[in-house]
């Protein structure tokens, strides 16, 4: 997963009450590579978190 924006994958993006993350996984065995863009609310995150997202 991308924490700054770089060559291979952008960083996280902030917005309003949420997040969007970019990763990269990937499967020797298979060859498969999965691109992943993954929203998260921090209002339900904070409901299963310790750490305040405000």
């Amino acid at each position: 997963t991308g924490i700054t924006d770089g060559e291979l994958l952008q960083g996280v993006k902030y917005f309003g009450q949420g997040a969007r993350t970019h990763s990269l996984v990937m499967r020797s065995k298979s060859g498969t590579v999965r691109e992943i863009t993954a929203t998260h609310r921090l209002d339900k995150l904070m409901k299963f978190s310790d750490i305040k997202y405000d």
